[in-house]
Formats: structure tokens, sequence, C-alpha cells
């Protein structure tokens, strides 16, 4: 439960700075990446194999991002590798789906509403913040 509170804190932090100056601060990621270490070390409740197989889908992110020219930021992408360390695969993957299918949503709200074209760009870490509360509620 201690990685999922801590996921929490950390993406609701980086979710404000993202809207304010859309960046990720190493800072708070490599923070992150300490405590959930830390919290692994302690609880011992991760194998190698788990915190190795967590960051498959933050290296995909990382791929799209270097591909689409960071239509996905590397921060998000940083972030979402971190998420698979501190939570596990399984736990990732239920987030990244709600923060798609919820950034998807917004993105046609912009659009019907004219507020956006095909190009228009918005922060992400929000969406993926919304899918860590979205995964927590349904008790996972």
């Amino acid at each position: 439960m201690y990685q999922k509170i801590l996921t929490g804190i950390i993406f609701g932090i980086c979710s404000i700075t993202d809207l304010k100056n859309r960046k990720v601060y190493h800072c708070i990621a490599a923070a992150y990446l300490i405590l959930s270490l830390a919290g692994h070390w302690i609880g011992q409740t991760a194998s190698v194999y788990d915190l190795l197989s967590g960051m498959i889908p933050g290296i995909i992110c990382f791929l799209l991002s270097f591909v689409s020219r960071q239509s996905l930021g590397y921060g998000d992408s940083t972030l979402i590798t971190l998420c698979g360390i501190s939570l596990g695969i399984r736990f990732v993957m239920e987030i990244l789906l709600a923060a798609f299918f919820c950034s998807g949503l917004w993105a046609l709200l912009l659009f019907f509403f004219g507020r956006a074209g095909r190009k228009k760009e918005f922060p992400f870490v929000p969406f993926l913040f919304l899918g860590v509360v979205i995964s927590l509620a349904g008790g996972a």
C-alpha cells in the first residue's frame, strides 16, 4: 500500500508542475525512485524480475517519445518507467489504460467544442494521476 500512496502523491505533485511549467522535475523523479526502492528493500515486496518487467511499458513509451519527437514527453515516460518499478507491470498497465482513455475523451471534448485542432498539445501527467486515482478506487 505504501507504493500506491507514494505513487499518488508523486503523480499529484508532478501534475501540478506539468500543468504550470510543462515539466517533470528530475529531483522529484529521483526522490520517487529512491523512496520506492527503499520501500521494496524494507518490505522485501518485489523481486528483481518484478522491477525489471515493470520497466517495459516505460521503455516502450521512451521509444514512442523518441519516434514521435516528444508527442509523449520524456518526463511522462520517466514517470511511467518509475511507476513500473514501484508498482509492477500490471498496475502500470492499468494506469496507462485509464490515462490514455481519459486523455482521449479530453481531446474529443476539446475538438468538439472548438477549443483545439488535431495538433493541440496538453500535459499528460494529470491523466496519469487520474489513472492512479481510478486504479486505486478500483481496489487493485
